[in-house]
């Protein structure tokens, strides 16, 4: 009983299990006491434990950096972005043979295809046209990111191609039907995207928001909250006097309203973005993006002083690409290394040293589904029920 005189006499208890807990046991004794259908509804955690499994089919990436050169929107480091993406590609599996990996870049000495709006579309639709369950794809875009007033209010999202004052950008509801609902069940697709308010660039439904540490704290906070609205001293009067029907009403709406919070995704650390899309995509679809849809996203100088990177790519460089790329270099996030950091780790991370070295962005993890992050990282698994659990 400690636990349910807790909630009585309003004292915070340790976490949301324990509501439940309680909550369950008050249900018992609402129904030894012929008050059965009380609380209406089963309050246990509906959780499906889930592990990833590993895809064997085609791995086929995408990589595109526009710098618009020679024009008043020019930027320094996109391609080079990509340049430092394609051998951490390469050692998590990813060939950079022309079959399986396509590049879009505007520079100087690049001959092949840019990143104009024609060329974007048409390199989306090679990336995903022949996509299979078992498939690995990976889109990573460096460069500008809009946004433009949307019909009913609010915005769209966008990515900015080189000739977007004559073509238009790419909408996000444009991404989403021509990317992310043709994606098969059992193909995986994770985007990086590095550039302004890139967070609701593909439309997806989900949105990380926080640490599970922050997470906690908030939970434990509204609970207490909940609890401290609830008028347990007329409840408990009511008890003495023989009516309990008020006390399991009470303790019932308190166990009902957290665990709408568990539904609502708050416990979980993600977020409805997107409800309109919930559902409809069918393929797994993880994004890592440079910052917000209310922020800019930084084009860096020096790289390799600020982040530590070396080589000969070329000094200047995106600031979500470089804190990724020494994130898994540091790491050692590469196939057969048996190192592993979690997705949620290495949000942190980037989070934890973009702040250090004063930017202000704060990149973000979106998702088509709601997904596991205390997994390993990896590019080429998909999510599944782990049976094993059960």
């Amino acid at each position: 009983m400690g636990k349910v005189c807790s909630v009585l006499s309003g004292r915070p208890m340790a976490n949301l299990e324990e509501v439940v807990t309680v909550v369950k046991a008050m249900e018992h004794q609402a129904e030894e006491a012929g008050l059965p259908g009380l609380l209406n509804r089963s309050l246990t955690p509906s959780h499906t434990a889930v592990k990833q499994q590993a895809l064997t089919g085609r791995r086929r990436s995408l990589l595109m950096g526009c710098n618009y050169l020679n024009t008043s929107n020019e930027l320094h480091g996109c391609a080079n972005d990509v340049r430092r993406m394609i051998p951490v590609l390469k050692k998590m599996g990813f060939a950079s043979d022309d079959a399986n990996q396509m590049l879009l870049l505007d520079e100087e000495t690049w001959e092949g295809p840019k990143p104009t709006k024609a060329n974007m579309l048409e390199a989306l639709e090679w990336l995903v046209a022949d996509a299979q369950p078992g498939d690995a794809l990976l889109l990573h875009y460096s460069g500008h990111g809009g946004r433009e007033p949307a019909e009913g209010g609010g915005y769209h999202e966008t990515l900015v191609p080189l000739d977007f004052e004559t073509a238009g950008m790419l909408r996000d509801t444009e991404l989403f039907e021509k990317v992310v609902k043709r994606l098969p069940h059992g193909c995986r697709l994770t985007c990086i995207l590095d550039s302004c308010h890139s967070a609701g660039a593909l439309n997806l439904p989900y949105i990380f928001v926080g640490t599970e540490d922050q997470l906690k704290k908030a939970m434990a906070g509204e609970v207490v909250r909940m609890a401290m609205e609830v008028r347990w001293k007329s409840d408990l009067e009511k008890w003495a006097a023989g009516s309990s029907k008020e006390l399991f009403s009470d303790v019932g709406s308190l166990g009902k309203n957290a665990w709408q919070m568990y539904q609502d995704g708050s416990a979980t650390g993600f977020v409805m973005d997107e409800a309109e899309n919930q559902g409809l995509a069918v393929g797994e679809v993880v994004a890592i993006s440079g910052c917000r849809s209310d922020q800019t996203s930084a084009d860096v100088a020096d790289v390799e002083t600020s982040f530590g990177l070396s080589g000969t790519i070329g000094s200047a460089g995106g600031a979500l690409t470089s804190a990724l790329v020494e994130a898994l270099e540091r790491m050692e996030v590469m196939e057969g290394s048996g190192s592993e950091i979690t997705y949620a780790d290495l949000l942190e991370q980037m989070r934890q040293e973009l702040a250090k070295k004063g930017f202000a962005q704060v990149p973000q993890f979106v998702s088509s589904l709601l997904v596991e992050l205390k997994q390993p990282f990896r590019l080429d698994t998909i999510w599944v029920e782990d049976e094993s659990e059960q």
